[in-house]
């Protein structure tokens, strides 16, 4: 249909009549009247707005960005709009806890909502709900499944709430001074929607499984924000209880436009676009490759309020659509993603000195899309569609990649975004335009985003072709003397192309392999089973100082989104003692995590390990009873004797000359056996390659002993025993 306007002010037919006369009257080209004209008198201006481009060149924080950032508790919760079908994340605005319970209330959308049906989501894992959560008199709905079978009792409040469930202020009442941080009936938040929890911790053995975080990650799934349709009879601008709920592109920016708490938009301030043209291309049926069809442009998603212009804020919604926004003698409007048939053909254009550039900035040239959009088969997580190069672009470009990516962060159909991916590509790679000129006066029913057909006579119809009015600024321009006016439309114009909007599904869409999303969920998997090794092999050695270690080693755990492993030690039958945490990517050739535990020499130890991720904590894997072992080998000492005397016997040993020799120690026996000596006295410090020396005294006349010797080191070492001496006691 046209996309025009009855007039942008009302001129009257008899100014525009002697402005025309004026210039018939003074036989004057158009060149020459623009040439005479001292001023302009400006009464309406026009421009469609490229929101694409915006996208493209000022990154927006993706819809997962969002969703983490609304998940996180705040005294001041962010202030949005969930729009369409989607799933809303949940900030915690207040989660006390009484006992094994907490009993907690998520803002989900800042404004009454639909949700007549719903599904709820902790910590990504569908709940199995059965019973009434609309009903905050009773004892709402009760998970029904594993793990959250009687843990989890769940009430909605749409917007239409006066006071909490009941049971939250019969279980954990406020109590002035004792419990000042539970329920009051007025803590409500009425006119919010919001989901109420009572959530029951349980045993320890299922906890972490059951709450990998704590409060949990809650969403909810189904039906937003109902929004006023100019087209329905009995919708009251006035009167939210008279909307319904839709997806329609066009109507939610209407409605972001008119309710927003930054800058409220008024019905008198909003292009009769927004009223039914563009809401009827929303709703057009478009056909799929697989034989279904959907609507040409939803909205899916949550619009955050934050600083900034209102305008700026709805461009991902405008873009998702493949819209623009278009001003209009002072109004905003909708230029729908569709293309606009020229309703009038020009012949001749007023002015001099077009331009007709053939290039754009370089930073704003784009050969390559990547598009990403919400998938509902991953749980509206992000996705991406394949890399898309614009047919020809690349080789214009001189085979220079210039890969721009586009966000549709309130787009929910991987269809649509393919569609929005075509006509914004090729839409950014219109170059020819005509700047500088001038419309003649029966163009004053443009605005921006309308298409005029230009067919000048030669020289001048290498610039014939369908055009885009980019902008429009109607103006009166007085002739002289005479008092006589002449309308002027200055304007600037882009070369466009019907084929912009073709869409064969058969051919242009491009197949879609959504991996089916696995809520099942066994928390953080465990690491695997843990090995050591223990000696000279892990020891460190200082140059003269030796540390006693042990080498723990494990597979990794399976689980993705890990942050690290934890691990403790205790020398068995203590306590465990932390030991730190090995980062995600330490790993041994072998392909394990591993760590180091300094210990004594002789001591048992247990020590165990757990992985740490996005889901949680692991269970701990453990190992028990491992001993740290130094095995140093020492020399021998040498040179051995023993003399007799009147009951006693002087045996001497030389240390060796053995770095490692700390003591020595002599044994003796009666027998020539090492191993029916005992020790005399104590180990003996000396340095290297000395002589030491020791009297048995007391062991009466004619007695025969037998001596050996042995090095000692660091850490209990010691080396074998040497060869025997022997004496003999006076008779």
């Amino acid at each position: 249909m046209p996309f025009v306007v009855p007039a942008i002010i009302n001129l009257g037919t008899a100014l525009i009549t002697a402005g025309a006369n004026a210039l018939v009257g003074l036989g004057l080209s158009g060149a020459s009247a623009w040439s005479i004209a001292t001023s302009v008198v400006n009464f309406g201006f026009s421009q469609l707005i490229n929101a694409a481009a915006s996208a493209l060149f000022g990154k927006k924080p993706s819809a997962q960005d969002v969703g983490r950032d609304l998940a996180q508790p705040t005294t001041a919760p962010a202030h949005r709009f969930v729009y369409g079908e989607t799933r809303a994340t949940g900030t915690p605005i207040g989660t006390p806890v009484k006992g094994d319970h907490i009993y907690g209330c998520w803002l989900l959308n800042s404004r009454p909502s639909d949700l007549s049906t719903f599904t709820l989501y902790l910590d990504k894992r569908e709940v199995v709900l059965t019973g009434d959560a609309f009903d905050l008199n009773g004892p709402g709905a009760a998970a029904t499944e594993f793990p959250f079978e009687h843990h989890v009792n769940v009430w909605i409040s749409r917007g239409d709430h006066t006071a909490p469930p009941t049971v939250f202020t019969d279980e954990a009442p406020w109590v002035e001074t004792d419990a000042e941080h539970l329920w009051k009936t007025t803590d409500a938040w009425q006119g919010w929607t919001v989901v109420w929890l009572k959530l029951d911790a349980g045993g320890q053995g299922e906890r972490q499984e059951r709450w990998p975080s704590s409060p949990p990650l809650v969403e909810v799934e189904g039906r937003w924000s109902k929004v006023y349709d100019p087209r329905e009879a009995s919708h009251d601008p006035d009167d939210p209880d008279t909307w319904e709920w839709s997806e329609n592109n066009a109507l939610c920016i209407r409605d972001a436009l008119r309710q927003n708490p930054i800058r409220q938009y008024q019905e008198d301030q909003l292009h009769e676009s927004f009223n039914d043209y563009g809401p009827d291309v929303c709703d057009e049926i478009v056909a799929l490759k697989s034989g279904g069809s959907e609507k040409r442009y939803i909205c899916g998603g949550t619009l955050v309020f934050n600083d900034g212009e209102i305008e700026d804020q709805l461009n991902p919604m405008f873009v998702s659509g493949a819209a623009d926004p278009i001003r209009i003698g002072g109004k905003l409007g909708y230029a729908a993603g569709e293309y606009r048939a020229p309703d009038m053909t020009l012949g001749y254009m007023l002015g001099q000195g077009f331009s007709f550039p053939d290039m754009v900035p370089g930073d704003e040239v784009v050969n390559t899309l990547r598009v990403s959009y919400l998938s509902p088969n991953r749980g509206y997580e992000t996705a991406e569609l394949e890399p898309w190069e614009i047919p020809g672009a690349r080789d214009a470009d001189g085979g220079l990649p210039a890969v721009k990516t586009l966000d549709l962060p309130f787009c929910a159909s991987a269809t649509q975004a393919m569609r929005v991916r075509k006509i914004i590509g090729l839409r950014q790679r219109r170059q020819e335009r005509i700047q500088g000129g001038e419309l003649p006066p029966e163009a004053l029913n443009l605005v921006g985003g309308s298409t005029v057909n230009i067919a000048l006579p030669a020289p001048y119809d290498v610039l014939d072709g369908v055009y885009e009015v980019e902008s429009i600024h109607p103006g009166l321009d007085p002739l002289g003397d005479s008092g006589e006016v002449a309308m002027r439309l200055p304007a600037s114009l882009v070369k466009h192309d019907p084929a912009i909007y073709d869409w064969t599904p058969e051919t242009d869409e491009e197949d879609v392999f959504d991996e089916p999303y696995d809520d099942e969920r066994t928390g953080t998997a465990n690491p695997g089973a843990i090995s050591v090794t223990t000696g000279d092999a892990v020891n460190q050695s200082t140059g003269g100082t030796i540390i006693p270690r042990i080498l723990f080693a494990f597979d990794p755990s399976t689980s993705g989104g890990l942050v690290g492993y934890d691990w403790q030690y205790r020398e068995t039958g203590g306590d465990y003692t932390t030991g730190g945490v090995i980062d995600v990517d330490v790993r041994n050739g072998d392909g394990k995590v591993f760590g180091y535990l300094v210990g004594t020499p002789g001591q048992t130890y247990d020590i165990r390990v757990r992985a740490t991720g996005s889901s949680g904590q692991s269970d701990w894997v453990e190992i028990t009873g491992v001993t740290p072992i130094v095995d140093i080998e020492i020399d021998l000492p040498i040179e051995g004797a023993a003399v007799g005397g009147a009951g006693e016997i002087i045996s001497s040993f030389r240390a060796p000359n053995d770095p490692d020799f700390r003591a020595m120690e002599i044994w003796g026996s009666d027998t020539d056996e090492s191993g029916a000596a005992s020790l005399i006295g104590t180990a003996i410090y000396t340095s290297q390659n000395t002589v030491v020396s020791i009297t048995e005294s007391s062991l009466g006349a004619s007695v025969t002993r037998y001596y050996f010797a042995r090095s000692r080191g660091d850490y209990a070492s010691a080396s074998a025993f040497t060869a025997s001496v022997s004496a003999t006691t006076d008779p």
